[in-house]
């Protein structure tokens, strides 16, 4: 299995597009809506840290999203609407947002309004 990530700049009459191919053994994938106000909704889920080659993490309002508990999360990560999390590849600067092994996230949402989430987890068992 193999995820494709794009990674692009537009401007001053330069337009550079990137793709980067993150092969693993499992494509996990996340595609769920989350009502205005909603505290802590569970998704189940199984993410091995050393394993992640590769992800995707976007919301279409701002959301707060918890690793593993709810009260005391191994991980919290701010997102802004619209401007996804991508990590793929070598040089990446959110390789550090999944610090451990994760069995829950948890997504808060106060925006104001229903966002969509659509996460993309690519990992590989294989040496």
């Amino acid at each position: 299995m193999a995820i494709t990530i794009t990674r692009g700049v537009t401007g001053g009459g330069l337009t550079v597009m990137q793709d980067t191919t993150v092969t693993g053994d499992s494509t996990i994938k996340v595609n769920t809506s989350v009502a205005d106000s909603v505290t802590d909704q569970l998704l189940t889920i199984s993410l091995d840290q050393s394993l992640l080659k590769g992800y995707y993490i976007h919301s279409t309002f701002a959301l707060t999203v918890e690793t593993n508990s709810s009260s005391a999360p191994t991980d919290t990560i701010v997102l802004v609407a619209n401007e996804p999390l991508v990590h793929g590849g070598s040089t990446d600067l959110y390789t550090g947002l999944i610090t451990a092994d994760v069995t829950a996230i948890y997504l808060t949402n106060a925006s104001g309004s229903t966002a969509t989430v659509k996460m993309v987890f690519e990992q590989d068992a294989t040496p």
